[in-house]
C-alpha cells in the first residue's frame, strides 16, 4: 500500500466516529421544524376562525347608553320601553295633570291619591267616616236629608284635596319612587338593585352620566347574584336592550 492510500485510510479511519451523530441531528432539527410548522397553522387557522366569528357578529348602528336603546342598520327602530314593567309603574305628570276629574255624582273616586295615602286611608276617609257621622247624627236625633248631602260634599271636597290631580311634579316623583319600590323592591327594599337601576334623573349632563354607571353597577351586580335569566327579565321589565346596557359605562359626553 502506497503511504498516500495509508494516510487516506488512517484519516477516514479516525474522522469516521465523529460523522456518525450527524444524522440524529438532522432528524431532530427537523422534527423541531415540524412542530413549529404545525403551531403556526394552528395559530393562523385559529385567526381566521376568530376573524369569521366577529364579521358573523351585527355590530349596531348606534346606541344610546342612557336610554338603553341600540338600533342595527336595515332594521326597524324598536322602543323597548314601551309597554315595559317600569313604564307601567311610573305616573306621567301631563297624563295626570290634564285628565278628567271622577264623576263625583255618579260616585266615582279619585284614581291616583296624594303620597301617603294609602287605599284603606282612602276607604276611611270617603266611605267609613261619612257613613259613621251621619248614624251618629241620626242616633242623637239631629240627621235629616240635609244632613246625607252634607255629608256627600265633605267627602267629595276630601276627595278634590286628595286628588292627585291637583298635585305638582315633586309630589309626583315622590309617589313614583315610592311606586317602584313596591313594584320591585316587594314595598320595603329600597336598596334593591331592581329598584336603583331605575334612577331618572337628568338635571345635568354629569349626574346623568354618574347615574347611568350607577344603573351599570347595579345591574351587573344584579346578574351576578340573580343569574343570567333574572337579570334578561329585569333588561326587559326596565325597558333596556343588554348591548346598551353592558357598554354604557362608556359615554362620550
Amino acid at each position: 500500500m502506497s503511504p498516500q492510500n495509508l494516510l487516506y485510510t488512517t484519516l477516514r479511519a479516525t474522522l469516521a466516529p465523529l460523522a456518525g451523530p450527524s444524522t440524529p441531528r438532522a432528524f431532530s432539527s427537523s422534527q423541531r421544524s415540524l412542530v413549529s410548522t404545525r403551531k403556526l397553522v394552528a395559530k393562523r387557522r385559529k385567526a381566521a376562525n376568530l376573524a369569521l366569528q366577529a364579521s358573523r357578529v351585527r355590530k349596531p348602528d348606534s346606541i344610546d347608553p342612557v336610554l338603553g336603546r341600540v338600533q342595527y342598520k336595515g332594521e326597524a327602530p324598536t322602543n323597548p320601553w314601551e309597554g315595559c314593567r317600569l313604564q307601567r309603574v311610573l305616573l306621567d305628570y301631563n297624563a295626570i295633570a290634564y285628565s278628567m276629574p271622577p264623576d263625583y255624582t255618579a260616585g266615582e273616586q279619585p284614581r291616583y291619591l296624594l303620597p301617603g295615602v294609602s287605599k284603606e286611608d282612602a276607604e276611611l276617609l270617603f266611605n267609613a267616616v261619612p257613613h259613621a257621622s251621619t248614624e251618629l247624627r241620626y242616633a242623637s236625633g239631629q240627621g235629616s236629608e240635609k244632613t246625607e248631602q252634607e255629608q256627600a260634599r265633605q267627602s267629595e271636597m276630601m276627595m278634590r284635596i286628595l286628588d292627585l290631580r291637583n298635585a305638582s311634579k315633586d309630589a309626583i316623583n315622590v309617589l313614583n319612587r315610592q311606586r317602584v319600590i313596591d313594584e320591585f323592591g316587594a314595598g320595603v327594599d329600597s336598596g334593591s338593585s331592581a329598584v336603583q337601576g331605575n334612577p331618572r334623573d337628568t338635571s345635568n349632563k354629569r349626574a346623568l352620566r354618574l347615574l347611568v354607571q350607577e344603573r351599570a353597577r347595579h345591574l351587573k351586580y344584579w346578574k351576578r347574584k340573580q343569574g343570567e335569566e333574572a337579570y334578561e327579565k329585569l333588561l326587559a321589565d326596565l325597558g333596556l336592550q343588554r348591548e346598551a346596557v353592558e357598554g354604557e359605562l362608556f359615554i362620550g359626553f
